[in-house]
């Protein structure tokens, strides 16, 4: 990623794109601190964009004026990072077009192994490409915004699970139930009740089922991808009745939870970037042990052969496997 940040400011600092003027703002969607900080004027003329909240909170302590989302339009120009969901990136290009004002400037960077050539094919049979640099395993192009119009087929529509809820392109298990929630749902019941969470909650699916197969007298959802989380608002809604929710956008591996549940359900993330990187979970399982009253209990879901059991062990005296099955474990464990 941090390649692809830096060959995405290039043309800026080379002259091939020009710098903003004072009073000139820049959206940057999908908005990543470069390694080499861009001259003062460039930087406070970005409005960056970033939903991931531990980007999010990287960019807030570098200086950067960042928000989960950028509204409006009249941008003099856009900075777009691709990701390595294709739609998504498309829906970027289109979105970017929207913000930024006809013949307005919109540079587009990703990593080579990330599709940015077949990106740059897919835009330039739309519009006319102005220029393109290569750097640092990553490559960077630009062209004049055409107005929304141009890319407005790119916006995909929210992909329905189960017929009712909402998913996109960069959520987690997007289009569908992922195989260890699905395992994890067979083990949510009537004792789920009381003060509930749900922790890295995606767009919902644990918790519609903790709805709709619990008792919970209240519902809070945890999750780090903005995106994600308004669409659990918005597939829940249906379900709550009475029920309180709450949802708070967090990065549960270093921000602090400040209530205490009964039960907490969840099935934690276990890859940056491509790699399996266990500390997340174990971040995770931390988190939850703190967040549970004494006797509360943790339902988790969890790739089989990831090592989870010290950590469990160090915060919950009694850690039950409830069952393995198609590469996946179910653990309960008590406060």
């Amino acid at each position: 990623m941090s390649g692809a940040v830096e060959t995405l400011f290039l043309p800026l600092a080379s002259g091939d794109i020009d710098l903003p003027g004072e009073g000139v703002r820049l959206a940057f969607l999908n908005a990543a601190a470069p390694q080499t900080p861009p001259v003062d004027a460039l930087k406070a003329a970005l409005a960056c964009e970033q939903g991931f909240r531990p980007q999010f909170l990287a960019l807030e302590r570098a200086g950067y004026a960042v928000a989960p989302d950028l509204e409006g339009d009249g941008f003099a120009g856009c900075l777009v990072l691709v990701g390595k969901h294709k739609g998504e990136n498309r829906t970027m290009i289109a979105r970017a077009c929207g913000l930024v004002k006809p013949g307005g400037v919109i540079a587009v960077a990703g990593d080579k192994t990330l599709g940015i050539q077949p990106l740059r094919k897919w835009a330039g049979d739309r519009v006319a490409i102005d220029g393109s640099l290569a750097k640092h395993h990553a490559t960077v192009f630009w062209f004049a915004s055409p107005g929304s119009d141009a890319f407005a087929d790119a916006v995909e529509t929210p992909a329905l699970v189960e017929g009712r809820f909402e998913t996109a392109p960069g959520m987690f298990s997007a289009g569908k139930v992922d195989p260890g929630s699905a395992l994890l749902a067979r083990h949510i019941g009537e004792r789920v009740t009381g003060a509930v969470a749900d922790f890295g909650s995606g767009w919902g699916y644990l918790s519609a089922c903790v709805l709709e197969k619990g008792r919970p007298q209240s519902l809070a959802l945890f999750e780090a991808h903005h995106p994600s989380l308004e669409a659990a608002e918005r597939n829940l809604a249906p379900l709550a009745g009475d029920i309180p929710l709450e949802a708070r956008w967090i990065d549960l591996s270093c921000e602090p939870v400040e209530r205490r549940f009964d039960w907490i359900v969840m099935n934690p993330p276990f890859h940056a970037g491509r790699a399996s990187e266990p500390d997340i979970g174990k971040a995770f399982i931390a988190a939850a042990s703190k967040a549970l009253k004494p006797g509360g209990r943790l339902l988790m879901v969890a790739n089989r052969k990831l090592p989870y059991e010290q950590a469990l062990a160090q915060g919950f005296r009694r850690v039950e496997e409830k069952q393995v099955d198609a590469g996946f474990k179910v653990i309960e464990a008590m406060r």
